[in-house]
């Protein structure tokens, strides 16, 4: 189940503002089993609604091997695998679902997903006085 996010903009603003967010965090960990190694360095990208897919990085082959490599010296029966973002500013233009992919070996995995509902402005609270 995706979690959810309500966006409204003040009540007397434009209808279809885009909304700005100052600054968003995204954190993806992505846990894999030690006994399937990938054979291709594995990437990370994000597609927000009505935007381009914006790519958060590529753990490389040699990094890969250090961390199978690690968790097989604990009997680690998993190698956890960090990719973090933050975006600044970010712009939301529509409503949809964004979603975070971990790309292995040419296979998209779907490792997070937000429902964002832009709500209208007659939805919305009155800005404060």
């Amino acid at each position: 189940m995706p979690d959810n996010m309500n966006l409204a903009g003040p009540a007397d603003g434009p209808a279809g503002a885009p909304l700005m967010f100052p600054r968003m965090a995204l954190y993806l960990r992505a846990h894999l089993d030690t006994s399937r190694r990938p054979k291709k360095p594995i990437t990370a990208r994000v597609s927000f609604p009505g935007l381009d897919d914006i790519s958060l990085g590529e753990v490389g082959s040699e990094i890969i091997e250090k961390a199978y490599a690690d968790s097989i010296s604990k009997n680690h029966p998993f190698v956890g695998l960090i990719f973090k973002s933050v975006f600044s500013p970010l712009q939301l233009r529509q409503s949809g679902l964004a979603v975070a992919y971990i790309e292995i070996d040419g296979q998209d995995i779907a490792c997070a997903l937000l429902n964002i509902t832009i709500l209208s402005p007659t939805t919305a609270l009155p800005s404060p006085a």
